[in-house]
């Protein structure tokens, strides 16, 4: 902020909302107001004292109505507050978020609220004489590196999603379906999650595919979970995105109903080894796409080349995906100590189905660290 002469940030996005004040917002009409040279505020809906109690570092709170009979237009009310805020202040920057075409949600994913023109007019109103910058690149490289603190609530996240794929291995069996696997896979994170280690809000996501032909295309970053049974010798892919307090996981892993065939063992076997050398290649300095061919020379190596469409790894924390670092074969991003990324080869076949393993990389001084360790098995 000194060296872009930001006098203060402005932001709503619950994802930055947490990364500044330590709140994950129940709804998206938190604002925090972080001043350069001042105490930051977070302005939060009167309805959620209870939630923001104990949450904010080194921020105050100020509260408004919100959902009530009584209660103000929740713009209006949050452009007072901000104006009683910036009285005295010779605020002349302004950072906003202006650019965020992916947003994480808040507690309620159902409804999400984001910045957009209401949010720009209000600002542009309250603040005439001041210049407004967009802030989404300077927060997007704040974000690309972990703090200590960060990367033990991203461990707490990572562990919370192994209570969830031991449900799945627990369950693949013939005769079940991808959904009902899905609620299994749902229903232990958040029942056995929410406690754990300190959590108070825990919310899964899973995706799960059964069968050759639905498997084939795991790829795809969105596959819906079907009423399909499972049969002997299908695979099952979990695809899991896990939050926990507004931190994320992204995990991935593979099991086959009944007896395995053996080119699926074959798959299985040569992803794991792609897997654990994508991983292995994970340090301070490395080329992403150095680590991107780690993994996919193994896949290539063993004849499946074609067979792996994707790239080997994204960035996560403060979403389910950012934006860096990108383990793919024409990233120009060198990994940084603190750096989060999944490692995620796969293997997808018409013939035999498709697999992936994926887990969450922490580039260490010393080494990659796998955040939430778990089993890797067809069984």
């Amino acid at each position: 902020m000194e060296a872009k002469r930001i006098d203060v940030l402005v932001l709503r996005l619950p994802e930055n909302v947490l990364l500044l004040s330590g709140h994950w917002p129940m709804i998206g009409a938190a604002f925090l107001v972080f001043p350069r040279e001042a105490t930051a505020t977070c302005i939060v809906p009167a309805c959620y004292q209870r939630e923001v109690a104990g949450t904010l570092e080194d921020c105050a709170a100020s509260f408004y109505g919100y959902g009530s009979t009584d209660a103000p237009a929740p713009m209006a009310a949050v452009a007072t507050l901000l104006g009683r805020l910036a009285t005295g202040r010779d605020w002349r920057r302004i950072g906003y978020e202006g650019n965020f075409e992916f947003a994480a949600p808040s507690w309620n994913a159902a409804e999400a609220m984001v910045p957009a023109a209401a949010t720009l007019t209000m600002l542009q109103s309250l603040f005439a004489s001041a210049e407004l910058v967009d802030v989404t690149g300077m927060l997007t490289i704040e974000r690309l590196t972990k703090t200590a603190y960060e990367i033990e609530r991203l461990a707490i996240a990572s562990e919370i999603s192994c209570f969830a794929m031991e449900a799945f291995q627990q369950a693949v069996a013939p005769g079940i379906s991808g959904v009902a696997l899905a609620a299994l896979v749902e229903q232990a994170a958040m029942v056995k999650g929410t406690g754990y280690r300190g959590s108070v809000r825990v919310r899964a996501f899973a995706q799960v595919t059964t069968g050759d032909a639905e498997t084939a295309e795991a790829h795809r970053p969105n596959i819906i979970s079907t009423t399909r049974r499972l049969e002997n010798g299908d695979f099952a892919v979990l695809e899991l995105g896990l939050v926990a307090d507004g931190y994320w996981a992204d995990r991935t892993r593979v099991s086959v109903a009944g007896t395995p065939r053996d080119e699926q063992v074959r798959i299985f076997e040569t992803v794991c080894r792609a897997q654990e050398a994508g991983v292995a290649a994970m340090r301070p300095g490395a080329l992403a796409r150095d680590v991107d061919e780690a993994a996919r020379s193994i896949i290539r190596d063993a004849g499946y080349g074609a067979e792996f469409p994707h790239i080997t790894g994204h960035g996560l924390g403060f979403g389910y995906h950012e934006a860096a670092p990108i383990l793919g074969p024409r990233s120009s991003d060198v990994l940084q100590e603190g750096m989060l990324s999944s490692v995620e080869p796969g293997i997808y076949t018409r013939a035999f189905g498709g697999c992936r393993i994926e887990d969450d990389i922490v580039v260490a001084a010393d080494g990659p660290l796998v955040l939430g360790p778990f089993r890797k098995a067809l069984q």
